[in-house]
This record gives structure tokens, sequence and C-alpha cells, in this order.
């Protein structure tokens, strides 16, 4: 019997790549040289970015702010003067938000429906076109009428300068020999009137050289205004006719450096602020037209002097709340006890009667609650507002500071609410 040969092989020798076992070489990875750490690298830190540009900010602010208060004057005066040169644009803004109502209800209402003309460009020019066209005119056929009797009332006054102080002249003569035995010092009073007559003599005099200059600066002041006027009607104009563009790319400003929550919150600010700032403007005229209307009718009716000079002054001054009707009362009543006394008491009465229904039926009526302000704000607005910025200051001092107003209770209302505190208002603020 043969045996047979075993020869022994390793099991599963089919299924080992030949790569994969390498007995000669022990493939080995030497470490890696360690790196050189380096101290006081600068990293950039978001944090601490914020941190640097709040301080920054808050130092700019105290320096900017020290510089204001401690050169006041001088801060002042670059605010008129950036007034004066912005002044034609702000009033071509306050023309074009005034007539835009108008140019709107003619273009939805007339052109489009009425004569419906398909070419909305044309409805828009056509509605421009005709909006202008009637406030020039109303202001036309206003000035036409009025100017001419403020002439003619001035003329009266001037050529009756002379006898009202003659008049008065006779009045204390006659008084003095009335009284001659009553102990008063008619002596003194006599020496300080021809101590004052010399001065007032120089006084005229001084003003009289003076005129040519002071005419030629008025002069000047009255073309600077009409050109001004031109400008700021040129830029109503561009602003209507091309206010979507404008507020696109308003609105694509707002969206692209503020959040979308943030934009549509300032969007919202921005529409009430000019809702506030125009119904208070056109409310607020309105009623100073009824208030002239009114006031010249009555002195037409009761025959008292100077009626058209008069009831301009009180209709211009009643665009100053509180303040106005007693200002252009005291003009008026001026005016008219140089010529009769009797006539000032009728004035009066009639001045006051007017001024108490207008607060208390017409203003209420028309203006409401537009600008939510208590009369002691009103009072600090049109102080504030005078002292900076004088005439213009007291007639767009209350609607200024109601938007200011607005804006504060706005920001007010969002801490509370982020701090998730509640103020409860009195029950009976009356109550002491």
């Amino acid at each position: 019997m043969k045996l047979r040969k075993f020869e022994s092989a390793p099991k599963h020798t089919d299924n080992i790549p030949i790569e994969a076992v390498d007995l000669d070489t022990e493939q080995v990875t030497p470490p890696e040289p360690d790196k050189p750490v380096r101290k006081n690298v600068f990293q950039p830190n978001s944090q601490y970015f914020t941190i640097v540009v709040y301080g920054l900010l808050f130092v700019l602010g105290c320096i900017l702010i020290y510089k204001f208060i401690g050169n006041w004057p001088s801060t002042v005066k670059a605010f008129r003067f950036i007034f004066g040169i912005l002044s034609p644009f702000l009033l071509g803004v306050m023309i074009a938000l005034i007539l835009y109502p108008l140019i709107h209800f003619l273009y939805n209402s007339f052109f489009i429906k009425v004569c419906r003309i398909k070419s909305k460009k044309a409805a828009k020019f056509l509605s421009i076109l005709v909006a202008y066209i009637m406030a020039i005119g109303a202001i036309a056929v206003l000035l036409g009428f009025i100017v001419p009797q403020i002439y003619r009332s001035i003329t009266e006054i001037a050529t009756q300068a002379p006898v009202w102080y003659d008049n008065i002249r006779n009045w204390f003569t006659e008084f003095e020999a009335k009284h001659s035995n009553s102990g008063i010092n008619f002596n003194f009073i006599n020496e300080k009137i021809e101590e004052a007559l010399p001065k007032l003599f120089d006084y005229v005099t001084g003003a009289l050289g003076n005129i040519v200059p002071y005419i030629l600066n008025t002069s000047m002041a009255i073309v600077s205004g009409v050109i001004n006027f031109i400008i700021a009607i040129i830029v109503s104009i561009y602003m209507i006719a091309d206010h979507k563009n404008i507020f696109y790319h308003f609105k694509r400003f707002l969206y692209a450096v503020l959040p979308k929550k943030t934009a549509d919150n300032t969007r919202i600010i921005c529409k009430n602020c000019a809702s506030i700032f125009i119904n208070y403007i056109i409310g607020k005229s309105f009623d100073s037209l009824i208030v002239m209307a009114v006031c010249l009718v009555l002195m037409c009716i009761l025959k008292l002097p100077y009626a058209v000079l008069i009831s301009v002054i009180v209709g211009i001054t009643n665009m100053i709340p509180y303040f106005g009707p007693y200002i252009g009362g005291v003009i008026g009543g001026i005016i008219i006890i140089i010529v009769s006394p009797i006539k000032l008491i009728v004035f009066v009465i009639l001045i006051v009667c007017i001024q108490q229904v207008d607060g208390l039926l017409i203003g209420p009526r028309i203006i409401g609650g537009t600008t939510g302000l208590k009369p002691v704000w009103v009072v600090f607005s049109i102080t504030v507002g005078g002292a900076l910025f004088g005439v213009i200051g007291m007639f767009l001092g209350v609607p200024v500071f109601a938007v200011l107003s607005y804006l504060l209770n706005i920001t007010v209302q969002h801490f509370l609410e982020k701090r998730k505190v509640t103020v409860e208002p009195y029950d009976s603020p009356d109550d002491l």
C-alpha cells in the first residue's frame, strides 16, 4: 500500500490580494514635527469688534454733544444756514404733500372714471397741471383782492398819522388846562417830551438815511424768496410725478440695510409721521382761513375800520396755537384804537367771541387730536421753535414736536414691551 504524499497549503489564499501583504518592508509613518506656538496673535472676534464700535460711537457722540452745547450760538447759526439752503426743497416737499390728495382725486375720480382717459401718463400729467393751475389761481385771486385793500389801509394810516398826532397833542393840552390846579407837574412832563423829541428826530433821520440799503436788502430778499418759491414748485412737481420711483428706491435702501421686520416698522412710522405733520398743516390752514373770512364779514357788518387788513392779520396769526389769536387781536386793537377808542371795545368783544367759537367748535372738528400734545408741550414747542427759527419756528414748532413726541412714544413702548413691563395710567388724572 502506497502512502499518499500530503502537502499542507494555506487556506483561503485565493481571496487575499497580492499587494495587501508585504512581508519584506514595513511602512512606518514618520511623526510630523511640532509647529511652534506663537503667542499674542490677533484673532478676529465679532463680540470684541461690536464693543469697540459702540465705544467709538459713544465717544463720538459725547464729543458732538459737547461741541453743540459748548458753541450753542454757532450751532444755531449752522442750523439756520443748513435750513436756508434746504428751504426750497423742504418747501417743495410740503407743497407736494399738500397738493397730492387733490391730484390723486383728479386722477382717479375725474380723468380715469369720468373722462375715461386710457393713457395713465396723460391722466397723471393733466391731474398735476389742473391741480397746480387751481392752486395758483386761488392764491392769485386771494392776493388780488387782499393786497390792494392792505395797500389802501396802510396808505390811509400813513396819511392820517399827522392828524392823529395833532389830536393827541390837543387832547393833552386840553387835559392840562382842565387839571392845572390838580397838583400834577405838567412842566416836568413837558420837559421830558421836549427832551425826547430831538432823539426821535435823530432816530427818524438815521432811519431815512438807511432807507436805501434797507430797500435794497428787502428787494434782494424778495427776489431770493421768489426764486426759492419757483424752485420749490419745480421740486414738488418732480416729486409728485416721480413719487413711486422715489418710494421704490427708499424701500430698497431700507430693506438693504435693515432687517425685514425693522424695515416694515420704519415704513409704517414714516407714514404716520407724514400723516401727523400734513394733517395738522392742512387742518390749521383751513381753520385760519375760516377765522379770517368770519372776522372779515363781521367787521364789515359792524363797520369797523381796516376790516381787510386786520382780518388778514388775525387769520395769519391764528396759525400759531394759543398765542396767535392774542397777537392778532393786540395788533388789530392798536390799529383801531388810533381811529376810535369806542370801536376798540366792539373789536375786542368780536375777537373773543370768534376765538371761543373757533376753540370750541371749528378747531376740534377740523383739526381734532392730530397732534396728541398737551397744552404745556404746545407752549413749549412754540417757545423753542420761535427762539430757534423765529416766526417760521412758531408756525412749524407744534407739528414738528408732535412728530418727535410720536417717535419718543414708540421708542418707550418698545422698551417697555421688551422688558415685559406694563405701566397703568391713573384712574382719574384730574384728582389731586
